[in-house]
C-alpha cells in the first residue's frame, strides 16, 4: 500500500496533537539575537514527569509495518538537524492502515501525539539526523502497545503530497 508524504500544519494535524512551531503571533520577549514565546504548546498532566529520551535516526527504506501506542503517555518527536516523516493512526484499538497519514516535520518544527495515537519510529530522509523524545517515564516499560501489519509494508512516496482528497502533487524535499 502506498501512502504519500502531507504537508505538516496545525489543522491536518489536530486530529493526531499539536504541532510546534515558531507562532505568528508577537514575541512574548525578545533582545539582540533572540525572541521567545511561552508556552506555546502544553503536555497534559501526569502522574509522573515526563522523561528525555535520545532517538538516532538513519535513512534506510521509506516504509513501514509497525505502530505502538501509549495509553497513559503524550509523546513528543522533536527533530534535530534536518527533517523527517512522521507516520500516525487514528487511536483505535488496532492500526487502521488504510487511515495512517505520513507528515513532513521541517526544521523548526516538533509534534505532540496525544495519548493513544498510533506511530512508530520517524524516518530520516537523506541523512541521519537524532531528535528528542519526550515521554511520560517509564512509558517504554509499562505503556507500550505494539502492533505489526502482517499485509507488508505500507510504502511512504516522499516525493508526492497529498492535498486533500483525491488531489496529489508532487513535491520535492
Amino acid at each position: 500500500m502506498r501512502i504519500p508524504v502531507e504537508e505538516l500544519t496545525p489543522d491536518a494535524f489536530a486530529p493526531y496533537g499539536a504541532v510546534i512551531e515558531q507562532p505568528d503571533a508577537t514575541a512574548d520577549a525578545s533582545g539582540s539575537g533572540w525572541s521567545w514565546w511561552s508556552e506555546i504548546s502544553r503536555l497534559p498532566q501526569a502522574d509522573r514527569p515526563y522523561a528525555v529520551g535520545y532517538l538516532n535516526l538513519q535513512p534506510s527504506a521509506m516504509e513501514f509495518d509497525w505502530a505502538e501506542r501509549h495509553l497513559k503517555s503524550a509523546e513528543v518527536i522533536i527533530p534535530l538537524g534536518g527533517a523527517c516523516l512522521v507516520y500516525v493512526g487514528p487511536p483505535d484499538q488496532t492500526p487502521v492502515w488504510d487511515q495512517f497519514r505520513v507528515y513532513r516535520v521541517r526544521p523548526g518544527q516538533a509534534v505532540v501525539l496525544k495519548e493513544g495515537i498510533w506511530h512508530g519510529a520517524p524516518l530520516a530522509l537523506d541523512h541521519p539526523l537524532t531528535a528528542l523524545v519526550l515521554l511520560r517515564q517509564g512509558t517504554g516499560t509499562e505503556d507500550v502497545y505494539k502492533s505489526e501489519r502482517t499485509e507488508g509494508p505500507m510504502h511512504v512516496v516522499p516525493n508526492e503530497t497529498r492535498m486533500g482528497e483525491g488531489e496529489r502533487t508532487h513535491a520535492s524535499r
